[in-house]
């Protein structure tokens, strides 16, 4: 039997320090976006707590804790009408993942504002937590001095005694660790028991060797959160029909099983193919594109599921996947209050920290310039790159039965992604759970290729003969041709390669683009960008010189 985490939940009103106090928990400042405007936290947040241990006394060990924050929680909801704001239409929903999150935990966090005093919406959330049975500690924060201490008595109606009472300044970190210490003589009394594993822990703590990071990033409102729950299995993200419903990155984890698949993708690379033999080898991408469209279109299609069942032999073969869901990213023109600007800056650093990028688009608006724009930033970052069509399910009925209009539409699309030609692109419908065993190939077909090591002698061949294939003169006056001496792969993910040459300025970008198409059809790179060092015997000299120099200094 496995035992289960201890889980600590922040609950109070909108806007008392709840994420202030969970940055200071977990000791990172930045962990969640805070603001001093009510809604800004909106999603559940998960993080790992880490307690201290005492090394002589390995009895006393305690196995880390799991941390909740949540948004502003109102027990009764929030009745909207004409003039509420955009952060109320979240309320409703924020509440709900409020009550999951007290459903979750074994201990409460109620945090109130000491400076306003104990408030009739305190009272109801106390009453909340109690009725649930949940042991729960009251956290007054914003106690910036003693000059609040006659604000802390009326506190004691919600029922609670001196020890489970604490007066903190999330923003100064005054008693936060007090707190802290009484979290984990909590946890320690917790840590002896058994308990069933409990889907709510599915996500939040990987269960095997995480392998690599994925960002799912796109246009407010593309399906982010619903794809994010859809491969956790989990509700980890809230989910809305309103755009900007996602402000923090969600961050998740979710298993792939590799098996004997590992074998397919890492086969010696094949040889390589004349023009003629790879016009042959199969449909186009688009030809396949084409199928699946008209299969996903049909009555068949929406009936069925998708559903991938688990393997539960050979656990070894499992691998862990970090994903993070990030706010919806709009034109910079378009982006106006402070903390979107949080949140676009946030969803940019994910596409920087990760190695591949699934990249959304609501079907139903298309392809646009900031979806060409972001692409293209991963891409100039060397992260691989999954193009993945959402809402399928609400394309119009003339593409079911009009072949014609279908190949249009596709031929539009290919027009606007030209590098569709070496990065998947991927049908689904996130609602109704279709195609996504197809994602999590193409996910795992990614991380397998981008790791692929490629020997030195197979690489030197290759290069040699792309370069008989088509010669490059340097100088017509003197016929000089640009040659490769020698050329090695400095690193993985993504492939890099560095060669060294008689001439490493001025190469026409058509080449350089002829040698990387070539590096990846014969090494089947698939999405991902190929990188290419060019560098001469001086440069190198000139570069061992100064690294000589550095070490020297």
């Amino acid at each position: 039997m496995e035992k289960k985490s201890f889980i600590i939940s922040l609950i109070g009103r909108p806007n008392v320090g709840k994420s202030s106090l969970f940055n200071r928990l977990l000791h990172k400042s930045t962990r969640a976006i805070t603001h001093d405007m009510p809604g800004v936290t909106r999603d559940r947040h998960y993080a790992v707590l880490n307690f201290e241990h005492d090394e002589k006394d390995s009895s006393r060990y305690i196995p880390e804790g799991v941390l909740i924050d949540t948004g502003g929680f109102y027990p009764e909801g929030v009745d909207l009408d004409q003039d509420s704001t955009a952060a109320d239409k979240f309320f409703n929903l924020m509440t709900d993942h409020a009550q999951l999150a007290i459903e979750e935990s074994d201990l409460v966090l109620l945090v109130c504002d000491v400076r306003e005093g104990l408030l009739p919406f305190d009272e109801s959330i106390a009453n909340y937590i109690r009725a649930k049975k949940k042991n729960f500690f009251v956290v007054l924060n914003k106690y910036d001095g003693h000059h609040l201490e006659n604000e802390v008595p009326q506190f004691y109606s919600l029922g609670l005694n001196d020890d489970d009472m604490f007066t903190i300044s999330a923003a100064h970190g005054l008693g936060v660790e007090t707190l802290r210490e009484k979290i984990q003589e909590e946890a320690q009394f917790f840590v002896n028991k058994q308990s069933r594993a409990l889907s709510i822990q599915k996500g939040i703590v990987p269960r095997e060797d995480v392998i690599s990071k994925v960002a799912i990033v796109g246009a407010p409102n593309a399906g982010k959160s619903t794809l994010l729950n859809l491969l956790v299995g989990t509700e980890r993200a809230l989910v809305s029909d309103v755009a900007g419903t996602t402000v923090d990155p969600i961050e998740a984890y979710f298993d792939l099983y590799f098996g004997a698949e590992v074998d397919k993708y890492e086969r010696p690379a094949p040889k390589p193919k004349h023009e003629k033999e790879v016009r042959e080898q199969g449909p186009s991408p688009f030809e396949t594109l084409e199928a699946e469209l008209k299969e996903m279109l049909s009555e068949k299609s929406e009936t069925e599921g998708d559903s991938e069942p688990e393997v539960v032999t050979e656990k070894s073969y499992w691998r862990s996947i970090q994903i993070v869901d990030t706010a919806g990213i709009r034109k910079q023109s378009s982006v106006k209050e402070v903390v979107e600007s949080q949140s676009v800056f946030r969803a940019l650093r994910s596409i920087s920290n990760c190695e591949i990028v699934v990249h959304l688009v609501d079907v139903t608006k298309g392809i646009g310039h900031q979806d060409r724009r972001l692409i293209d930033i991963a891409l100039e970052k060397g992260k691989s790159v999954i193009v993945v069509l959402n809402k399928i399910d609400q394309l119009p009925e003339n593409l079911k039965i009009d072949q014609k209009a279908r190949k249009e539409w596709l031929l539009d699309l290919r027009a606007k992604i030209p590098w569709l030609n070496y990065c998947d692109v991927i049908l689904i419908s996130a609602k109704y759970k279709k195609h996504i065993k197809k994602l999590k190939e193409s996910i795992k077909k990614t991380i397998l290729v981008r790791n692929r090591p490629v020997s030195t002698a197979e690489l030197n061949r290759v290069v040699e003969e792309l370069i008989e294939r088509n010669p490059l003169l340097m100088n017509k006056k003197t016929g000089t041709k640009f040659r490769v001496k020698y050329a090695s792969m400095v690193k993985t993910s993504p492939p890099t390669f560095i060669l060294f040459t008689n001439r490493s300025k001025s190469l026409p970008e058509n080449f350089k683009k002829y040698l990387k198409n070539g590096l990846r059809a014969h090494f089947e790179f698939y999405n991902t960008p190929v990188h290419i060092i060019f560098r001469t015997d001086d440069e190198n000299k000139a570069r061992k010189k100064k690294e000589q120099k550095d070490i020297s200094v």
